[in-house]
């Protein structure tokens, strides 16, 4: 009776120390979860990024490279001289006795001065020269002298005219013209003798006669 009495307690008593053990088991199962779960892992910020402000390097130019080596020319030496031997017994030169005997050419002969004569008044019509006063201007007192210069051809005749200096009235001025035109005649001016036809001046003067 005993005996059976202690292998029921016995096995009761595994059961419990088993149950016991499974319970803890479980117990730290769920702590070790809790207390994982508990831990919050804070990642850690990155670490600040500081910004230095450099100074600018500048890039030195480089060095000019160095000029070429210029080669010095070789010292100049004159070339030697060359002296020609000339034989003593050459025959002299005739030149300067040919330009010595060069006579100059012959002076060209003067040129003879070329004769020249003017117009003069033929004697034979001296009368006629002297022109007719116009009755206005002997009525009005008109006076004075007009040169009148004529072109005079080979015969002697008188070819075209015009009033070289005024006497200060048209009229007494036109009246000498129109006669010189019509009535004048002159020897002919000559070069070397030859007629010619040439200008030739005559002077008429108008004044009224008491």
């Amino acid at each position: 009776m005993d005996s059976t009495f202690d292998t029921g307690l016995g096995s009761s008593g595994r059961k419990a120390t088993i149950f016991a053990i499974i319970v803890a088991f479980h117990v730290l199962l769920v702590w070790g979860l809790v207390t994982s779960l508990g831990i919050i892992q804070v990642d850690r910020p990155p670490p600040p990024i500081i910004a230095e402000i450099l100074e600018e390097i500048q890039e030195e130019d480089e060095p000019p490279p160095p000029p070429p080596a210029i080669e010095t020319p070789p010292p100049y030496v004159p070339p030697p001289d060359i002296v020609v031997d000339v034989p003593v017994d050459a025959p002299a030169t005739t030149a300067l006795t040919n330009v010595t005997n060069v006579k100059p050419p012959p002076a060209p002969p003067p040129v003879k001065a070329m004769v020249k004569k003017a117009p003069e008044i033929d004697p034979k019509f001296k009368r006629r020269f002297q022109p007719e006063y116009p009755p206005t201007s002997r009525r009005l007192g008109e006076e004075g002298s007009v040169v009148l210069q004529v072109l005079v051809g080979p015969d002697g005749k008188v070819q075209d005219g015009k009033v070289q200096k005024s006497s200060g009235f048209p009229r007494l001025d036109e009246a000498a013209l129109k006669h010189a035109l019509r009535a004048w005649r002159f020897t002919p001016g000559s070069e070397d003798g030859n007629p010619v036809t040439t200008w030739h001046s005559v002077k008429v003067t108008f004044k009224i006669e008491g």
